[in-house]
């Protein structure tokens, strides 16, 4: 848009010189115009019909028509065309070398920019050519002595009917903007003496159609002051307010240095809006969301300063619905920097809604690509985010610092979770996407965790319940849930107490497959499903996908376990077996019935899906060691029976 109005800048230049000089010599201006284009920039100017002029109180000039031929090498279609063209002076303000411009009309506009595949624009040679005309005026002032206009006022411009079209052959990009209508109104004043340039009461209406444009049309309106500096050097812009549909954005920009390294500065803000219903008429689709009317409100605040390829956002304050973000940002080249605070998010509203189990995984093979290497492969990222609340996936995390590095293929992401179910969380991970896999690198450490609940909103089972710890560090390579699971490396430990595994009864499952190995009825019982534990631990090493574990222990006030086996993650089955002891059943959950089991081990043997395992008790083995006990029992009673005897012998003989 800046090109079209340095363009059109140019061609209302035209008009003005048409003016000045067809006060003096009218019958002769259209030869000297086009004779002056043609050593200018080499192309021709074709003017339709006589020039008409007014002459009181306004000096006006009426152009029918006007063509300018295109650059060489575009072709023989025009670069620009205008049908009719008006622009008057006032003439009484001349005797006091003021310029004063009624509005300037352009109708039925038409330009067409192009670039070539080498990257040559057909204007190019337009701007080197004012370049040139701008140095020969230098030269002539500083010889000439004279004084030029005391100042300037340009009333406005009206523009109707326009058609501006865009051929980049360089990527086979082309759109076209039809119907484009600019109305400007203002007082443009210029002080040659003060070397100043001032827009006051600056107002501009754009209507447009095309179909590159979002929702095919596009109006738009800005107002603002504007002070510019002669050389180019200096602009503010105060008072900006610029609105296009819902969108109203106000704010003051300065810019310094423009004609070099240019240094902007400013602060912008952005009015709340609906940012949903914006998209939704700008016809831009939104992913399928959980709640409906998640973006229905956003707005923002921040102070902008700009210089070379460096910009830096500072003082932001943002809302996105019930979100509030303060911080900074800033982008140097590819290199993005961020710190940024959220005071609470619930990321669930904008994730996909949950589908349910048989239809999701139908939809997923485990093989499908998860990172956009590509894209991490190019990242320059170095940002702090915290967040005092955030629901995800159902869960629940407070007091979130989460630190993100990456740079020439390499990701780092740290985090730390002050507050994670009545617990904490250190954590990172690794990312290495040089190679032509990513390889990744995961540390975990969860210290004070209630399990329940975790569980309970990460997987919707109510599975395991107690407090403790868990410690992990992984290591994988691959770019979809089965290569994860295949090339998954490691070690893990955990420790809860005070709990329970869930779903399943030990004690219980005990009785009812001992009754029916003796032929018995099943004990009926009113304990719930579920095995208590003082103290659950373990550790696990993982090597190729399939977890290893040689220790685990589980108490409880009546039982012992140890347990020891593999889980293979890829298939999700396991081969474990647990030895269950039986060391008191006068207390604790469920014991009765197990007298006869007291210091016995019972293998249970746990196979198939982990889901929903498969388990056999090996009645054989515990037969053998109950009647092992029981003969153990007989010989110790024995054995009492016969120091009790030998010791009564004993004291008769010495008596």
């Amino acid at each position: 848009m800046g090109k079209l109005f340095k363009i059109l800048g140019a061609l209302l230049g035209v008009l003005v010189l048409l003016v000045v000089v067809a006060i003096v010599v009218l019958p002769m201006v259209k030869d000297e115009i086009v004779s002056r284009v043609q050593e200018q920039t080499g192309r021709t100017l074709r003017i339709d019909g006589d020039l008409k002029l007014s002459v009181f109180p306004w000096l006006g000039i009426e152009i029918g028509g006007m063509e300018l031929s295109n650059a060489e090498g575009f072709g023989d279609q025009a670069f620009a065309a205008v049908k009719h063209a008006a622009v008057r002076v006032k003439l009484m303000p001349l005797l006091s070398k003021q310029l004063e411009v009624d509005t300037v009309g352009l109708d039925g506009l038409t330009l067409n920019l192009a670039k070539d595949k080498d990257g040559r624009t057909n204007w190019d040679d337009l701007a080197k050519g004012t370049e040139k005309e701008e140095k020969h005026e230098e030269h002539e002032e500083r010889h000439d002595g004279g004084e030029g206009l005391a100042s300037l006022a340009i009333g406005g411009v009206d523009i109707n009917n326009a058609r501006v079209s865009w051929d980049d052959r360089s990527t086979g990009q082309h759109f076209q903007i039809d119907q484009f209508n600019l109305k400007l109104a203002g007082t443009v004043s210029v002080d040659e003496e003060k070397g100043q340039l001032d827009v006051s009461g600056l107002q501009v209406v754009v209507d447009a159609e095309g179909e590159m444009l979002a929702g095919g049309a596009l109006h738009a309106e800005l107002a603002a002051a504007v002070s510019m500096a002669l050389d180019g050097r200096a602009l503010a812009v105060n008072d900006l307010k610029l609105s296009a549909g819902d969108l109203n954005l106000s704010g003051n920009l300065k810019g310094n240095n423009l004609n070099a390294t240019p240094v902007f500065s400013g602060s912008l803000a952005l009015a709340e809006f609906n940012l949903r219903s914006w998209l939704d008429a700008q016809k831009m689709a939104l992913p399928e969301m959980s709640d409906a009317t998640a973006l229905t409100r956003m707005g923002a605040s921040f102070d902008l300063n700009a210089e070379g390829d460096t910009t830096q956002v500072r003082n932001l304050k943002m809302v996105l619905d019930d979100t509030n973000v303060t911080g900074s940002a800033s982008v140097r080249g590819e290199a993005i920097g961020f710190n940024l605070n959220v005071d609470a998010i619930d990321a669930d509203r904008y994730l996909p809604p949950v589908k349910e189990e048989q239809e999701a995984a139908a939809e997923t093979t485990g093989d499908e690509q998860l990172l956009p290497v590509e894209t991490l492969r190019g990242l320059n990222v170095n940002g702090v985010l915290k967040v005092g609340k955030l629901i995800i996936n159902k869960l629940l995390a407070e007091q979130i610092e989460v630190t993100v590095k990456a740079s020439n293929g390499k990701l780092s992401l740290g985090k730390k979770i002050g507050k994670f179910y009545e617990g904490t969380l250190d954590g990172s991970v690794n990312v290495d996407v040089k190679g032509k896999q990513p390889v990744m690198q995961v540390s975990e450490s969860l210290q004070g965790l209630q399990a329940g609940p975790l569980l309970l909103a990460l997987t919707g089972e109510d599975r395991l319940a107690g407090k403790g710890r868990f410690n992990a560090k992984l290591n994988t390579q691959g770019n979809s849930i089965n290569a994860i699971k295949k090339s998954l490396g490691g070690n893990l430990d955990f420790r809860f107490e005070d709990g329970a595994v869930k779903g399943f009864n030990l004690a219980q499952t005990i009785r009812e497959t001992k009754a029916k190995f003796q032929g018995k009825p099943a004990p009926k019982s009113d304990q719930p499903a579920q095995t208590d534990f003082s103290e659950l631990s373990g550790s696990a090493v993982i090597n190729k996908g399939v977890l290893t574990n040689k220790d685990l222990l589980a108490k409880s006030p009546y039982l012992r376990v140890t347990g020891a086996g593999k889980v293979s993650l890829v298939p999700e089955t396991l081969d474990y077996k647990v030895k269950a002891v039986v060391v008191s059943t006068a207390k604790g959950q469920g014991g009765e019935g197990l007298e006869d089991l007291q210091g016995v081990p019972v293998p249970v043997h746990l196979t198939g899906p982990y889901a929903s395992p498969d388990f056999s008790i090996d009645w054989g083995t515990v037969l053998t060691g109950t009647q092992k006990a029981k003969v153990d029992k007989k010989v110790e009673e024995k054995k009492t029976e016969i120091k009790e005897k030998l010791g009564d012998k004993l004291k008769g003989i010495f008596r």
